[in-house]
């Protein structure tokens, strides 16, 4: 097998996601990495399908009031909009950070990797966490006191406009969609937060100790301490 950038490809195989490789625990933390990284990639996973759903009906109920009225109405839903966008930008984030960690760490876990790499992945880690948490806050706000609004036409004419398209509704805390891809998000913040803490610890532990599996560290450290005769 090829080696592409210091990675033999021989290593990577499907008995590396059984449940004895997985959890293997010779090597530091790696069952909690898996655990935690694939709660907050799944999660977040879940909040962004929402927010694009939710997104995309918005989208769909601009176009088609301002179509139904000659384009007189205009339909303004840009704070939900940003919100959702927030959400699913860092909610991928989520999953290109923690899912490359969790490939790594799934098909190389000997490997070591330079100071540089490292300190790059736990300064996006903490700015992902930010932005999760940042489009968890924004979005709740928006979500619980917003509302979309119809300008343009009279009120009677912008009723009738949405009593014609009535899904989503104007008001967002009205739709079951909204309130569920908020609530969702914030365990996703919260999993990601702990994944950061978790990359961290790894990080600093694999810097100190090595990568190489505890058992067979301890028991070369036991061969050095033979050869040179030291109690």
């Amino acid at each position: 097998m090829p080696v592409i950038w210091g990675f033999d490809l021989s290593e990577m195989h499907w008995s590396a996601f059984g449940h004895a490789n997985m959890f293997d625990r010779r090597w530091h933390l790696r069952r909690e990495r898996f655990v935690v990284y694939q709660l907050a990639m799944l999660i977040c996973l879940a909040a962004e399908c929402t927010a694009t759903y939710s997104l995309d009906k918005y989208e769909d109920l601009q176009k088609h009031v301002e179509a139904w009225s000659g384009h007189r109405a205009h339909l303004f839903n840009n704070d939900i909009i940003d919100a959702e966008i927030t959400t699913i930008v860092f909610c991928v984030m989520v999953a290109t950070l923690f899912g490359a960690d969790f490939f790594f760490l799934l098909f190389f876990p000997r490997r070591r990797y330079p100071a540089w790499y490292t300190i790059t992945k736990k300064i996006f880690a903490v700015v992902i966490t930010a932005g999760v948490f940042a489009a968890a806050v924004l979005s709740t706000v928006i979500v619980a006191r917003n509302s979309a609004t119809i300008s343009g036409v009279s009120a009677e004419e912008a009723k009738s406009l949405t009593d014609l398209y009535f899904r989503p509704p104007l008001q967002y805390n009205k739709w079951a969609v909204n309130i569920a891809y908020v609530c969702v998000l914030w365990p996703g913040f919260l999993a990601t937060a702990a994944s950061t803490v978790i990359l961290f610890i790894a990080a600093d532990w694999d810097a100190v100790h090595g990568t190489d599996p505890r058992d067979e560290t301890l028991r070369e450290k036991g061969h050095e301490v033979a050869d040179t005769g030291s109690p």
